[in-house]
């Protein structure tokens, strides 16, 4: 018997470990029979923060619509989170503090301190400074036999950039790794408060020993910024550094890694991509974002009553944006479930939000996976996966913790295609 609408509850953690992976295979069946579909709050409440349930839109055009009318889907009234934060003035602060959790005009204001340091040419300027990073870390790379690619391999790249852009002293750089590493595992870490807290405390440091800085750092920019007329309060820098270090770099990592492992569960077209490396790549970089998107949803706030899809939506009510299943939308890409790095409209997709949350970073990713991706298939074509990898099982990110790889598989004697396809599971 195939899947119905309310057979996996999308903010259950026992649900995601069950499936194996992103809920594809359900999301689809959304689509077709219930694009607006109510969400009741998980069975186990396995963060200790109240899910009040949840409107899942699952086509392309619903999660576009409501991404781009922040007036009457917010990120600021009860956070980006399916959670209920409301009740929690401390957290529901620390949501609004970063640019995730704002709407405009305050979130135009803060974006604008930014938006210098992302343009083309500040982008272009950084680039021989990525590649040559990139350079080092493919050849400690191919210095092994083996590795644990995902932060080993992956993590290096994001975190070393996101540490020069923020301004972050390079004596720092590895204990910054370390803590922020930790806090980005949310949902599974025993001790997360503690580690929000060394987060915050490391941050903070930073921060007020940041005002003699004068230069292109983030760090600068919002020291030295204002916003209506106003410098902003240390804790308020700290707290916008706080959600930048959780979402500044997984999501590249994870897109690094879901590239190697789509390019291992699909010889042909790692065969295409290697034969005109610099042509493919940019397009199949947007084909692995649409396919295995980084970040499954993020949620809005309804601030009016409002009818999607015949579906009547109460004021107040959490509205659940689903990435991964806008990207695999019929009405928007042909055969969505089959994995083409030559697919004309690939970068069509969601993976970086849209609307006025677009992400602030997507050029400087980009740019990223273009040099580190680019390295790795001149200097290791043949890389593959040494053993399944192990997916994260996470209700937010569409993460991989582990996936040994091997570099030169002929030579150590190994096969490749360790990994099981996600398809349309």
């Amino acid at each position: 018997m195939g899947l119905r609408p309310g057979d996996v509850n999308l903010a259950s953690q026992a649900d995601m470990a069950r499936i194996g992976g992103p809920p594809y295979e359900y999301l689809e069946v959304l689509r077709r029979e219930a694009p607006v579909w109510w969400n009741p709050p998980p069975s186990v409440d396995h963060m200790h923060i109240p899910c009040p349930g949840f409107w899942v839109l699952s086509r392309y055009a619903d999660v576009d619509a409501a991404s781009k009318d922040p007036s009457r889907f917010s990120a600021w009234e009860n956070s980006v989170l399916w959670v209920d934060v409301k009740e929690n003035p401390i957290a529901l602060q620390a949501q609004r503090s970063g640019l995730m959790g704002m709407d405009p005009p305050q979130h135009t204001q803060y974006r604008r301190l930014l938006q210098p340091g992302m343009t083309p040419r500040r982008i272009a300027a950084l680039e021989p400074f990525i590649e040559a990073e990139a350079a080092k870390v493919i050849d400690e790379l191919a210095s092994r036999d083996r590795a644990e690619f995902v932060f080993d391999v992956a993590a290096e790249l994001p975190m070393v950039l996101l540490c020069q852009m923020m301004g972050v002293p390079q004596e720092q750089r590895r204990e910054y790794l370390r803590i922020a590493n930790n806090v980005a595992n949310v949902e599974f870490a025993e001790n997360f408060e503690h580690n929000m807290f060394e987060l915050y405390l490391f941050l903070d440091a930073l921060v007020k020993n940041s005002d003699k800085l004068d230069d292109d750092t983030m760090l600068s920019k919002y020291t030295h910024g204002e916003v209506d007329g106003r410098a902003l309060t240390p804790d308020e820098i700290t707290q916008f550094f706080v959600t930048l270090s959780i979402a500044g770099h997984e999501t590249t990592r994870n897109t690094t890694a879901h590239f190697v492992r789509l390019m291992d569960e699909h010889p042909d077209q790692r065969a295409l991509l290697l034969e005109d490396l610099d042509a493919r790549l940019p397009n199949a970089i947007e084909e692995v974002l649409r396919f295995s998107p980084p970040v499954m949803q993020f949620c809005r706030t309804a601030t009016e009553d409002v009818e999607i899809g015949g579906a009547a939506i109460a004021k107040g009510d959490k509205v659940y944006l689903s990435y991964i299943s806008a990207n695999r939308d019929e009405d928007v890409f042909d055969d969505p479930n089959r994995f083409d790095i030559e697919r004309p409209n690939a970068s069509a997709h969601l993976a970086f939000g849209s609307g006025p949350h677009f992400c602030l970073g997507a050029a400087v990713a980009r740019t990223q996976l273009r040099c580190l991706l680019g390295a790795l298939y001149r200097r290791l074509p043949d890389i593959a996966l040494a053993e399944p990898y192990t997916p994260m099982g996470s209700v937010w990110f569409n993460a991989i913790t582990e996936m040994p790889v091997l570099t030169c598989p002929h030579a150590a004697g190994g096969t490749g295609n360790a990994g099981s396809s996600e398809g349309t599971q």
